[in-house]
């Protein structure tokens, strides 16, 4: 028999090496038993036990209960952890026991958690072969009671101290924390240097005595950086590329579309069967009105803009104070009635504008004022032709339009207009050739293959010239004031009176389109008013009846014109009192 004595530790109660241990489940009972006071209690006397936790007496709460020599936990919480201490008084003595609680989680019912790698799916490394390999496998268990966690590499299967490389190690498992006997562990692969051997696959396993999972990590050679370098720089090459070629297109999309067409185009057959390929409308304004705005706008609506597209691109144009010829028959007595002439007028303007394959509407701010679309509109067959896109509308702006009176209206006939194309004029920088906007202009007209036209101002068109009215010769509008003003003499005299202010205000503008010079015959005159007949004239009249001559050798068509011309009479502009304005065109 041996007696030990052992002094208590410092500042407490008990000594740390004479103690009880027990163990409690998180959320569950315990009771904890003074052990070895039997042979200190009194048979049949009832013991006086006091209970100490950390040396300290303690306010028990409720769901802690004395009894005799035991204290019981009804549900065990983590602050429950700690020494409890039971003293007996025996005699002059006090006898002391110490038990140490410790708390753990329950007891799991699950296998471990792999934390890293993942276990859904396989994870890729692309290393370079010599490289250094480290690969680590952490994993979360659950409290096993004194089990110790089972963590480990392989590669397919074997083991890695199966493998017998030394180059390829497997580190201690390493604990990065602990909670209630839960565990969060790790353990790691380590290659020095990656050869071509050491490619493939490796597991991470965890296991507990609830089951096994893996996570799988594959090992694979790592393309050479040339490879990757020649990709990537092909790869920017061509996006940069694309983005140069898109810019290219934004900036220069007119131009290209104007080169390819030039070059692989082929000719626009939709308007074949149309005579002319644009019709101009525009507005002219008196001399005496011009400011220097005005000068350059009549200036380019006038000249700059027909004598491009003809002379230059070899368009042919419609220009109504040039080429309109009316259809219209009247008498005499009809001469009074302006609605008769009136739709006259407006019948001959939607035949021509039938025959174009483009409508050109230079919109200066006279043109606003004066509502110059307005015959748009009062023909039925234009106003169809604008609304369904039968014709393509350019639209050339020249001059800041907002402010200006009717410009509401202006914008109500762009929403109306199916296919509508506007152009911006901005001055005489936009006269030049290389200048945005012919290319833009040229761009929407229909295109063909064919030389520029070389007619001069002065040249005048052959009589023997094809088309619906190829027998007929256009004039200018002063030399028409100073025929017709001797051929009026015997006219009504109301009608001679409206047609001399509208030919007097044609004189005094400046007109920009053909010039026509001619000499009468020795002794001829004009023919009489009586042997025009009925065809009505705007400011046009055939050549021949101007000389006074006919041609000797006819075919029947021309002398069925000629027979028609027998019966004519010439009819003046519309006078200004009309809505349509004989200078609007």
């Amino acid at each position: 028999m041996s007696l030990t004595v052992a002094e208590n530790d410092t500042d407490l109660c008990y000594n740390s090496k004479m103690r009880f241990f027990e163990k409690a489940e998180l959320s569950k009972s315990k009771v904890i038993t003074c052990q070895g006071i039997e042979d200190y209690i009194q048979p049949g006397a009832e013991p006086e036990i006091v209970w100490y936790k950390e040396c300290k007496p303690k306010q028990w709460r409720q769901t802690i209960e004395r009894r005799r020599d035991t204290l019981s936990i009804k549900e065990v919480r983590e602050d429950d952890i700690g020494n409890y201490t039971c003293e007996l008084l025996f005699g002059n003595f006090v006898v002391r026991r110490t038990t140490e609680l410790s708390v753990t989680a329950p007891l799991t019912d699950k296998p471990p958690k792999i934390l890293s790698p993942s276990e859904s799916q396989m994870s890729i490394i692309e290393l370079a072969i010599g490289s250094p390999v480290n690969l680590t496998c952490s994993a979360a268990f659950g409290y096993s009671g004194d089990v110790s966690p089972l963590i480990y590499w392989m590669k397919g299967d074997k083991f890695i101290e199966d493998l017998d490389e030394e180059r390829v190690q497997e580190t201690e498992i390493k604990t990065i924390r602990e909670h209630l006997g839960e565990q969060e562990v790790s353990i790691s692969l380590t290659i020095d240097a990656l050869e071509e051997s050491d490619l493939g696959n490796y597991s991470c396993y965890v296991e507990n005595g609830n089951g096994r999972r893996q996570a799988n990590i594959q090992l694979a050679k790592k393309a050479e950086l040339m490879y990757t370098v020649e990709l990537a720089g092909g790869l920017g090459a061509i996006l940069l590329l694309l983005i140069c070629l898109v810019t290219l297109y934004k900036c220069y999309r007119i131009e290209l579309m104007l080169f390819y067409r030039n070059h692989f185009g082929s000719e626009d057959i939709d308007g074949d069967n149309k005579d002319y390929d644009a019709y101009l409308s525009y507005t002219k304004v008196d001399p005496d009105q011009w400011s220097q705005e005005t000068r350059e706008e009549e200036h380019f609506a006038l000249e700059i803009l027909p004598d491009v597209l003809e002379k230059h691109y070899g368009y042919k144009l419609f220009i109504p104070d040039r080429d309109l010829i009316p259809t219209g028959s009247f008498t005499n007595d009809h001469f009074q009635d302006d609605t008769r002439l009136l739709r006259a007028y407006i019948e001959d303007v939607a035949r021509c504008v039938d025959q174009s394959k483009r409508l050109i509407i230079v919109m200066t701010p006279s043109y606003v004022v004066r509502r110059g679309w307005s015959i748009f509109e009062l023909e039925t067959r234009l106003r169809n032709m604008l609304v369904t896109g039968e014709i393509k509308v350019i639209l050339i702006e020249c001059a800041e339009l907002r402010g200006i009176m009717n410009y509401q209206e202006v914008e109500a006939l762009k929403h109306t207009i199916k296919m509508l194309t506007v152009i911006k004029w901005r001055g005489p920088p936009s006269n030049k050739l290389n200048s945005k906007f012919w290319k833009r202009l040229l761009y929407e007209m229909p295109f063909k293959r064919m030389e520029p036209l070389s007619i001069s101002h002065e040249q005048v068109l052959d009589v023997s010239e094809q088309g619906p009215f190829g027998e007929l010769q256009t004039v200018s509008a002063i030399s028409m004031a100073a025929a017709t003003s001797t051929a009026m003499a015997t006219a009504q005299p109301d009608l001679r009176s409206t047609f001399h202010n509208s030919c007097h205000t044609q004189m005094r503008q400046k007109h920009y389109y053909r010039s026509y010079d001619y000499d009468l015959p020795p002794g001829g005159t004009l023919p009489p008013l009586s042997t025009l007949g009925s065809q009505h004239t705007y400011c046009n009249i055939p050549m021949t009846l101007i000389n006074g001559q006919r041609p000797q050798s006819k075919s029947p068509r021309q002398q069925s014109l000629d027979e028609a011309h027998g019966n004519n009479a010439m009819l003046p502009l519309l006078p200004r009192e009309t809505s349509i304005s004989s200078v609007i065109w």
